[in-house]
């Protein structure tokens, strides 16, 4: 496989090729569609940053796919956004039937014309939010006071050489000091 300019090694090629046979062989019961075209535009841009041209690029990715059986025409959905355009373009030959899909970031809605807009948060998301946390303040406020409360049972069983209570005292507060650290840290 040769190109234009400095050429296409074929050892690049051969470690993206074992790279992703490794990769889909560990993953291959989660990898959907859209993480299939994000991981083969890896291979794709450092394969023409390489000096392979588009013709060996595509070549090399087809039977990459192939080894690990995977069909490129099965493929429906891709994400192409922001990347160069000389890899959508190779990822366009590859996968064909693939057309753009990507999920708009949580701050912008769907438009008209399929166009993102700014749109403040709706009233129903923020009583959704407002009830959840409520929720975890809650779990959280009587985790807490198990922690205090187990705390003073540990301290009372040490004062009182009760050695059973300071264990299960001391086990509890752990325990509960560990829920409260939990539901804090999703409250954020």
């Amino acid at each position: 496989m040769s190109s234009g300019g400095r050429g296409c090694d074929p050892v690049s090629i051969r470690l993206e090729a074992e790279d992703f046979k490794l990769w889909y062989t560990k993953f291959r019961d989660v990898i959907s569609d859209l993480s299939l075209v994000r991981r083969v535009s890896s291979i794709v841009y450092n394969l023409l940053n390489q000096g392979c041209s588009e013709e060996d690029v595509i070549k090399a990715v087809e039977e990459i796919l192939r080894g690990v059986n995977v069909d490129p025409l099965a493929i429906r959905r891709g994400e192409f956004q922001g990347l160069r355009s000389d890899v959508v373009e190779v990822l366009k030959v590859i996968f064909p039937n693939a057309t753009q899909e990507t999920k708009p970031p949580f701050f912008l809605g769907e438009g008209s014309g399929g166009r993102a807009v700014k749109q403040a948060p709706s009233t129903t998301g923020r009583v959704r939010r407002a009830r959840r946390v409520i929720r975890f303040r809650g779990l959280e406020l009587a985790s807490w006071i198990m922690v205090a409360a187990s705390t003073v049972t540990a301290i009372a069983s040490l004062i009182t050489g009760g050695r059973l209570i300071l264990g299960i005292g001391l086990s509890l507060a752990l325990l509960f000091l560990i829920i409260a650290l939990i539901t804090h840290i999703r409250m954020l």
